[in-house]
Protein backbone atom coordinates (compact mmCIF):
# COMPACT_ATOMS: atom_id res chain seq x y z
CA UNK A 1 0.00 0.00 0.00
CA UNK A 2 0.90 3.54 -1.04
CA UNK A 3 1.01 6.39 1.69
CA UNK A 4 -0.55 9.65 0.32
CA UNK A 5 0.84 12.91 2.68
CA UNK A 6 -1.04 16.55 1.54
CA UNK A 7 -1.36 19.67 3.80
CA UNK A 8 -4.41 21.05 4.26
CA UNK A 9 -6.06 24.60 6.20
CA UNK A 10 -6.09 24.14 9.57
CA UNK A 11 -10.40 24.88 9.75
CA UNK A 12 -10.50 22.05 6.98
CA UNK A 13 -8.83 19.89 8.78
CA UNK A 14 -11.07 20.30 11.63
CA UNK A 15 -14.01 19.56 9.51
CA UNK A 16 -12.89 16.58 8.08
CA UNK A 17 -12.39 15.41 11.57
CA UNK A 18 -15.48 15.73 12.82
CA UNK A 19 -17.06 14.28 9.87
CA UNK A 20 -15.37 11.81 10.14
CA UNK A 21 -16.09 10.89 13.46
CA UNK A 22 -20.03 11.35 12.91
CA UNK A 23 -19.83 8.84 10.04
CA UNK A 24 -17.63 6.64 12.05
CA UNK A 25 -14.44 6.36 10.37
CA UNK A 26 -10.86 7.17 9.84
CA UNK A 27 -9.66 10.12 7.83
CA UNK A 28 -7.81 7.48 5.04
CA UNK A 29 -10.89 5.41 4.91
CA UNK A 30 -13.25 8.75 4.36
CA UNK A 31 -10.51 10.17 1.49
CA UNK A 32 -10.24 6.96 0.02
CA UNK A 33 -14.33 6.81 -0.54
CA UNK A 34 -14.02 10.48 -1.98
CA UNK A 35 -11.51 9.62 -4.55
CA UNK A 36 -13.40 6.06 -5.56
CA UNK A 37 -16.58 8.66 -6.30
CA UNK A 38 -14.76 11.16 -8.23
CA UNK A 39 -12.95 8.62 -10.19
CA UNK A 40 -16.56 6.92 -10.55
CA UNK A 41 -17.74 10.60 -11.89
CA UNK A 42 -14.63 11.75 -14.24
CA UNK A 43 -14.97 8.17 -15.57
CA UNK A 44 -18.16 9.16 -17.38
CA UNK A 45 -17.25 13.04 -18.10
CA UNK A 46 -13.33 12.82 -19.15
CA UNK A 47 -12.50 10.35 -22.11
CA UNK A 48 -9.08 10.36 -20.79
CA UNK A 49 -10.01 9.09 -17.15
CA UNK A 50 -11.63 6.27 -19.14
CA UNK A 51 -8.83 4.78 -21.60
CA UNK A 52 -6.75 4.81 -18.43
CA UNK A 53 -9.25 3.24 -16.41
CA UNK A 54 -9.96 0.51 -19.27
CA UNK A 55 -6.39 0.54 -20.24
CA UNK A 56 -5.06 -0.29 -16.23
CA UNK A 57 -3.84 -3.83 -15.69
CA UNK A 58 -4.49 -4.20 -11.75
CA UNK A 59 -4.03 -7.72 -10.16
CA UNK A 60 -7.79 -9.73 -9.15
CA UNK A 61 -8.55 -8.99 -5.63
CA UNK A 62 -7.30 -4.90 -5.54
CA UNK A 63 -8.91 -2.02 -4.94
CA UNK A 64 -8.10 -0.89 -8.19
CA UNK A 65 -8.93 -4.07 -9.93
CA UNK A 66 -12.17 -3.81 -8.35
CA UNK A 67 -12.76 0.00 -8.94
CA UNK A 68 -12.18 -0.93 -12.56
CA UNK A 69 -14.65 -3.40 -13.03
CA UNK A 70 -17.43 -1.30 -11.05
CA UNK A 71 -17.01 1.70 -13.42
CA UNK A 72 -17.20 -1.42 -16.66
CA UNK A 73 -20.21 -2.76 -15.22
CA UNK A 74 -21.83 0.84 -15.13
CA UNK A 75 -21.21 1.44 -18.67
CA UNK A 76 -22.24 -1.72 -19.71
Amino acid sequence: MKRVNFNMPEECHALLKSVCALKGKNMGEYIYECVVADFNKQFYEDKQVQQLVVAGTHQPGTNAYRLKESIQEKAT
